[in-house]
């Protein structure tokens, strides 16, 4: 029962992401976090299998993997407040995941960190 409720809130949020938005997001809204993987160097960023969005309507942190990196660790952080949720979740088994937070005015950090290492990281910005 729990999966099947889990599985129309990442429906109904999937429909939420698809709104071109930019810049701030009041929290009745949805914006696309640009997620870039951090290579070992800290030198050199790319772009990675990592997809994130905030969905305002649900105060949470929608990822999407689209390859298995293992146990991944979630951590998002109110860098105006210091308020900070983590969770993880194995992508070899989930593909999506779905992290509630409080939708506190200020900006935001997501940072992943996968079992092998690798750490992504994005920023967005809550009114």
């Amino acid at each position: 029962m729990l999966k099947k409720i889990i599985s129309i809130l990442l429906a109904l949020a999937s429909i939420f992401c698809a709104l071109p938005l930019h810049g701030d997001v009041p929290p009745e809204r949805s914006l696309e976090i640009p997620i870039k993987k951090l290579d070992k160097s800290d030198l050199i960023r790319s772009l990675c299998e990592i997809q994130a969005c905030y969905y305002g309507m649900l105060s949470a942190v929608h990822t999407s993997v689209s390859s298995d990196l293992g146990e991944i660790d979630i951590t998002v952080t109110n860098c105006s407040t210091g308020e900070s949720w983590e969770d993880t979740f194995d992508s070899s088994s989930i593909s999506q995941h779905l992290l509630p937070i409080f939708s506190t005015p200020g900006l935001y950090e997501v940072t992943y960190t996968t079992s092998s290492g690798d750490l992504y990281e994005g920023t967005f910005m809550i009114e």
